[in-house]
């Protein structure tokens, strides 16, 4: 077994460093003699994650600019006619189709207007496409947009899509903004441009149009990760880059396969990965292959095909600003046209620094530490190695002279100079998830958060891990109950209690079972009707562990651990 090797590199003081931009610092190939594949050679290149930090320099974290967006009237008598109203209505993620945006003019300016010398001062027609983006943020009143420019329209720091995400859900409209800024410069990871942006726009599809622009509040600009992103980041612009839809290092033969396969679809395969570069998915689907083979030794498998500083460096960053809805998205793959290494790379930590806390019915008892990500098939085999929990451990430890309550301070009262020039106005005061006088204890809390969550990482690691119940089976009038093995990474001895009730809330017990070694329990005598059930896993120390199965009832109140079957 290859053993875990602690990294040299200390991260003191990491965000003054300068890093030449020589941008991925990569092993020569080895030289090839006479007869040897190409395929041989790729597997023995193993660049180094290097980020290209220059490409930070035109942004800024104390300044909002000003983006001017005039909506042209030509959008009315397009083939598809469609309205900047029209398009703002859309609430469903299945009606954002590829079809709907609309032709629009984007300019920077100042707080006056657009001015001479920035980006599309000259333009008179339409010099980008606009489209609404996300998914939950959809049924918010103020969108988010994906601005694509146009080829001809050149590019805004060099950039073709602007992304403005306006953070709908993120009280402080710090989140994203805080996490990037403080990745620019870790080694062995990436981050992404941010810009805070006041939008400014102007509707001409409207029926009755205005010269005046309208005060569309804050939003904050986000790179997007694509070849333009890989290239500019001293990355691989040929490699292969994909974002997680719903991915949980699982084979998935239904839906990932080779698109040479007559059975390929495109819309399948990205409901589980998007593919934002290079089409050739051979050298994933081998390493799912691979990953997936249980006789095979992991940590060889792991070697292969990930690289173990930037894999710890993505999970303790995880863990430090607790984004716990990374289990199965908001994660980039990328790996380099020929290398085998996969690279985890950042996106989306508008769901971080906290932001469950004050909801706990959202949060699951799972969501936590190592037990939040023990469905990936990934995870879940790393970190049953003892040495591997104790590398993430010390990369913690490193990443910590990053993640702190002095640094997250400094950049925090850096942006509230921005941020509460908006949220205490309109349209964003009118538009907020939380009352005002709320503000700036959300925003304190967020300095709180690397403490509390390698706290609480720290905790997790003492209580079994989560896992899957089963379908109930029904054979006569007999009921089997299954559910899959707990898992304890300190070897202490578990054990289950099981229950059935009539509610959800699993008040009133119709049979409880504690103290089962086995995960298997046979009941008969039920009459029909609807009924619920839990498992809860609970190890020797007396810390518990419910399942990761979720009911939700009719009041959309979740109930961890617990599922609803049926006695016919």
């Amino acid at each position: 077994m290859k053993m875990y090797i602690k990294a040299s590199v200390l991260l003191t003081g990491v965000l003054g460093m300068v890093i030449i931009a020589g941008c991925q610092h990569e092993t020569p190939l080895p030289a090839i003699a006479t007869n040897t594949g190409t395929a041989e050679a790729a597997a023995t290149y193993h660049p180094r994650l290097e980020d290209n930090v220059t490409v930070y320099k035109g942004d800024t974290q104390d300044t909002a600019i000003d983006f001017y967006l005039t909506i042209t009237k030509d959008n009315l008598t397009a083939e598809s006619p469609q309205s900047w109203n029209g398009l703002n209505e859309i609430t469903l993620p299945e009606h954002n189709t590829a079809d709907k945006g609309v032709n629009a003019i984007i300019q920077e300016g100042n707080s006056k207007g657009p001015t001479q010398g920035k980006f599309g001062y000259d333009i008179k027609q339409p010099n980008a496409f606009v489209k609404l983006r996300g998914k939950s943020t959809l049924s918010s009143h103020q969108k988010a947009y994906k601005i694509s420019l146009y080829k001809d329209a050149g590019e805004w720091r060099s950039q073709s899509t602007i992304n403005l995400v306006k953070s709908a859900y993120d009280f402080s409209r710090m989140r994203n903004k805080l996490s990037y800024d403080l990745f620019q410069g870790i080694p062995d990871f990436t981050s992404l441009r941010t810009q805070y942006v006041h939008l400014h726009v102007k509707d001409l599809t409207a029926a009755s149009t205005s010269s005046s622009w309208q005060d569309y509040g804050l939003y904050t600009q986000v790179e997007q990760p694509n070849r333009s992103f890989l290239k500019s980041h001293g990355l691989d612009p040929n490699g292969q880059l994909y974002k997680a839809s719903n991915f949980e290092f699982y084979r998935y033969p239904d839906q990932l396969k080779l698109t040479s396969d007559p059975a390929y679809k495109q819309t399948s395969f990205e409901s589980v990965l998007e593919i934002k570069g290079n089409s050739d998915h051979t050298k994933l689907l081998k390493m799912l292959d691979d990953l997936n083979d249980t006789t095979q030794d992991f940590d060889t498998v792991f070697d292969k095909y990930f690289d173990r500083d930037n894999f710890l460096t993505w999970m303790a960053i995880n863990i430090l600003t607790d984004n716990i809805d990374t289990q199965t998205q908001n994660f980039m793959l990328y790996s380099p046209l020929n290398s085998n290494t996969w690279y985890f790379l950042p996106w989306d930590y508008d769901g971080a620094w906290g932001f469950y806390d004050d909801d706990t019915a959202r949060r699951a008892p799972w969501k936590a530490g190592l037990a939040n990500y023990w469905g990936s098939q990934l995870q879940n085999r790393f970190f049953k190695n003892p040495d591997n929990v104790q590398a993430l451990q010390d990369k913690i430890k490193q990443l910590q002279s990053v993640f702190n309550r002095t640094n997250t301070e400094k950049h925090v009262d850096m942006y509230r100079n921005i941020t509460e020039s908006f949220v205490y106005t309109m349209p964003d005061l009118g538009n907020l998830p939380e009352p005002i006088e709320n503000y700036k204890h959300e925003v304190d809390h967020l300095m709180d958060i690397p403490e509390e969550s390698v706290a609480r990482f720290e905790k997790m690691l003492q209580y079994p891990m989560p896992f899957f119940m089963g379908d109930v089976q029904q054979t006569g009038e007999q009921l089997t109950f299954r559910w899959d093995n707990s898992y304890d990474l300190q070897a202490d001895d578990i054990t289950y209690r099981f229950l059935i009730s009539r509610s959800p809330n699993l008040t009133n017990p119709l049979q409880r079972q504690a103290a089962l070694k086995a995960n298997e329990v046979n009941v008969s005598g039920l009459t029909p009707g609807r009924y619920y059930w839990s498992v809860t896993a609970v190890d020797s120390q007396q810390h518990e562990m419910p399942a990761f199965d979720i009911y939700e009832d009719l009041d959309n109140v979740n109930h961890y651990g617990v599922r609803e079957f049926y006695v016919k």
